[in-house]
């Protein structure tokens, strides 16, 4: 049998988990704008050009590690939008239901 965690466990690891987010969001905003790091052909390589031409905005737009990054981040941030809801109201109903049990 395990036992349940207690509302104050509950809410240090839900404390912790908001600042951990709160954190790789800082960490992860200007990324999310960017092409993510890839391997460049060095410039005394004896690789014949292709003929290509380099489009580096289209190349961001299009980086899928950019992309994923981007609608972790959105996730993450309707998650703290979620939950900051949700104690609110937890928070306004438990005081008012102390203040008239009192």
């Amino acid at each position: 049998m395990t036992d349940a965690p207690s509302p104050l466990d509950t809410l240090e690891r839900f404390g912790a988990a908001n600042l951990r987010v709160r954190q790789l969001l800082a960490d992860s905003r200007e990324a999310q704008w960017r092409a993510g790091k890839t391997p460049v052909p060095k410039e005394d390589t004896t690789e014949r050009s292709k003929g290509l031409v380099s489009d580096p905005t289209a190349n961001i737009v299009l980086d899928t590690r950019r992309v994923a990054l981007r609608e972790a981040a959105l996730a993450a941030e309707r998650a703290l939008a979620d939950a900051d809801r949700a104690m609110r109201f937890a928070e306004a109903r438990l005081a008012d239901a102390l203040a008239q049990g009192s």
